[in-house]
């Protein structure tokens, strides 16, 4: 015989399965569009491929300092997360900083990306994250992998894809087939290698698979 639950034993039981929804951090995410409106102002106005290396060489070089510095001393860490807290993950705590890995990423760029690549790259990464973010939290609810649902990787691809297209109409203009279908991979790019980022940190990863992507097909807009 089929035992019928309470409605407060169904509520509890609903409650107990559902998946952890993290709060938006939306300081953190106006820092991370902010960073990615600076780089992308950067890219577009520094006069040689030597200020392009140089720049992102000297931060990357400045964040691995602090991230070595932290963990030889725990009261600079501690110092660090308090200055930095309203940004920061729990997390960074004890791993390499998201925005270490976005300076890295930067320099790998500038020594290897077309500056058309690299723009779509910043920008993919600096639009589309942060909207996959809030998507995902506020209406995701069919989950992919680690966290991440189905309507935040469209709300990537979607986004990414606009804005990439925006930034190649205005920096590399050509043909707007070969432009449109461009931005539409990387933006497809972009939200595959956030779904598959789970032991690296998608500020690293995604740039660099977006630069990639986008400097193979540079050409093809020609």
């Amino acid at each position: 015989m089929a035992i019928q639950q309470s409605p407060h034993e169904w509520v509890r039981e609903s409650q107990a399965n559902a998946p952890a929804v993290r709060p938006t951090n939306y300081a953190r995410t106006l820092f991370h569009v902010t960073a990615a409106a600076v780089a992308l102002t950067a890219v577009a106005l520094l006069p040689s491929r030597g200020w392009l290396i140089a720049i992102p060489a000297a931060f990357a070089l400045h964040a691995w300092s602090l991230e070595i510095a932290r963990r030889l001393s725990p009261r600079l860490n501690d110092r660090l997360m308090r200055f930095y807290r309203a940004i920061v993950h729990p997390q960074e705590r004890t791993r390499v900083n998201s925005a270490t890995w976005y300076g890295t990423a930067l320099v790998i760029l500038a020594l290897f990306a077309t500056v058309p690549a690299m723009m779509v790259a910043v920008v993919v990464l600096g639009v589309a994250d942060p909207i996959a973010a809030i998507v995902g939290r506020r209406w995701g609810s069919h989950v992919l992998r680690a966290g991440r649902s189905l309507e935040g990787a469209l709300a990537f691809f979607v986004s990414g894809s606009v804005a990439a297209g925006v930034v190649l109409a205005i920096a590399h203009p050509g043909a707007p087939g070969p432009l449109i279908a461009l931005a539409a991979v990387a933006g497809l790019v972009g939200a595959v290698t956030e779904l598959l980022s789970t032991r690296l940190d998608d500020n690293f990863t995604i740039p660099l698979a977006v630069g990639a992507i986008a400097t193979l097909a540079t050409p093809l807009l020609a």
